[in-house]
């Protein structure tokens, strides 16, 4: 005995103790194996496709297109703890309609002046023949998350959305050289 004042001994209530009826689970690995479903499963919001000119332009004439997609935040509860997920775009993947795919990449283009229109982008477009294309864009987001507020965590995984198709009209131009206009000649070339 350490001594013989009752006193000076421990008490029980000083000693902590832990006593498991069966090994502890780790919230932390079961939180990860949900991670990457809860993340593709997310609403994240498509990219929106944009396109200059639109919707109309011409054979032959560059067609700017870039991707409008934003950050993401999503905070939700799983096995009793609190998850955030931010999603960031990081590729994009255009579908310009006539069979020609540019991406994934990590330029999502960018928009250009209305005085600038018809100048090549990396994004841009030559559509060879006339016609109704269904245009449309695959944003990559890639996604992070934390646990109880503890620091952020890569996911090992991605979230591919696509944005809704949209139509755009390539058509044909001539131009001809005229003499007269349409007062004087009301049957003439574009009268």
């Amino acid at each position: 005995m350490k001594g013989t004042d009752p006193a000076a001994w421990p008490r029980v209530s000083d000693t902590p103790s832990c006593i498991y009826s069966e090994e502890p689970v780790d919230i932390g690995q079961q939180i990860q194996a949900q991670i990457l479903t809860a993340f593709q499963e997310r609403p994240i919001a498509a990219g929106k496709l944009v396109v200059q000119p639109s919707p109309h332009t011409l054979i032959g004439m560059e067609t700017n297109v870039y991707v409008e997609a934003a950050e993401q935040v999503f905070e939700m509860v799983l096995l009793d703890q609190t998850v955030r997920i931010v999603a960031t775009p990081t590729e994009y993947e255009i579908n310009y309609g006539d069979g020609t795919v540019y991406g994934p990449t990590s330029a999502a283009g960018a928009p250009l002046p209305q005085g600038r229109w018809g100048e090549q982008t990396r994004t841009s477009h030559r559509y060879a023949a006339a016609g109704d294309y269904q245009m449309s864009a695959t944003v990559h987001f890639s996604g992070t998350y934390s646990v109880n507020g503890g620091p952020m965590i890569p996911i090992d995984g991605r979230a591919a959305v696509a944005s809704q198709a949209q139509t755009i009209r390539v058509w044909r131009a001539e131009t001809r050289s005229v003499a007269d206009n349409c007062l004087i000649n009301p049957n003439g070339i574009g009268c």
